[in-house]
C-alpha cells in the first residue's frame, strides 16, 4: 500500500475514534412507559447501554419532557435523540438503523366496535397522550374529535367512564396502562391491525461528529442483532397474546 494510501486510512481510523476518545456523549429521551422509565430503566435504556458497551463509546443518558427533548436537540446539546421519528424531527439530522417499530392501535371497550383504520375514526372522541408522536395518516384525518389527557392511564380512565370512545396509544405502553388501571379484562384492540405504522431510530446531528457516530451506532447494532442480544432485549415487552382481544 502507498505512503499516501496509507495516510488515508490513519485519518480515517483517527476520525473514527475521535467521537468516543474526546469526551463522554450525551444522549437524550423522554418518559415512555415501558421502554423509558427513568435513566436506569426501561426497554430503550437497556438497548442504549448495551449499544454503548458494544461500540466502546462513553454514553450518559438525561431524560426530559418529550418537548425539551428536542428542542435540546434542535439547539445542539445532545450528541444523539432516542427514540426518534422523523414526523418529529425539528431539524436536519443523521439517524440510526431502525430500532423499533411504534405501531399504534386502536383501543376501545368490548361490546363496541374493534377499530383498525383511522377511518373508522371519524366522528368519535379519540383520546391521545400529550407529548406523544402521531402519525399524519391519523391526525390528518378529517372529522375526528381529538381529546389530549397527560398520560396513558388517564386515556384509559376516561375510556372507561365514556368520556372518550377510542384511545389511541402505542401497543405495549397501551397494555401497560391496562394493566395498572386495571382494565385489561374490559378493552380491547386488533393486535394484527395496526391504526399506522412509524419507524423509530438514533438521531444524530448534521455534521461529521454525527455522521462518524452513526456508523459507529449502526456497526454497533447490527452486531447484537447477530449475536440475538438486541432480539432479546425488545423481547421484554409484553405479548399482546396476554389479552383477550375479541
Amino acid at each position: 500500500m502507498r505512503t499516501g494510501q496509507l495516510l488515508i486510512v490513519f485519518c480515517v481510523l483517527q476520525a473514527l475514534s475521535a467521537v468516543s476518545a474526546a469526551r463522554p456523549l450525551v444522549f437524550g429521551t423522554f418518559p415512555i412507559p415501558l421502554m423509558v422509565e427513568s435513566e436506569q430503566q426501561g426497554i430503550f435504556i437497556d438497548l442504549t447501554r448495551a449499544l454503548a458497551a458494544e461500540a466502546g463509546l462513553d454514553i450518559h443518558i438525561t431524560v426530559f419532557p418529550a418537548k425539551r427533548a428536542l428542542s435540546e436537540f434542535e439547539q445542539g446539546n445532545l450528541d444523539g435523540l432516542f427514540p426518534a421519528l422523523s414526523v418529529t424531527m425539528p431539524v436536519a439530522y443523521d439517524r440510526s438503523l431502525s430500532i423499533y417499530s411504534k405501531d399504534d392501535f386502536a383501543f376501545t371497550l368490548k361490546g363496541q366496535p374493534v377499530l383498525s383504520t383511522p377511518e373508522q375514526l371519524q366522528r368519535k372522541r379519540v383520546g391521545i397522550t400529550a407529548g406523544y408522536p402521531y402519525s399524519p395518516l391519523l391526525t390528518g384525518q378529517p372529522g375526528i374529535q381529538f381529546m389530549s389527557a397527560n398520560t396513558d392511564i388517564q386515556n384509559v380512565q376516561m375510556l372507561l367512564a365514556g368520556r372518550i370512545d377510542v384511545f389511541v396509544v402505542e401497543e405495549h405502553s397501551g397494555l401497560r396502562a391496562l394493566e395498572q388501571a386495571g382494565a385489561v379484562s374490559r378493552v380491547q384492540y386488533d393486535p394484527a391491525r395496526p391504526l399506522s405504522r412509524q419507524d423509530t431510530f438514533y438521531a444524530f446531528r448534521a455534521d461529521q461528529e454525527g455522521h462518524i457516530l452513526a456508523g459507529q451506532i449502526n456497526a454497533a447494532l447490527q452486531r447484537l442483532q447477530d449475536s440475538g442480544t438486541l432480539a432479546n432485549i425488545m423481547a421484554r415487552r409484553p405479548h399482546a397474546g396476554a389479552q383477550d382481544h375479541n
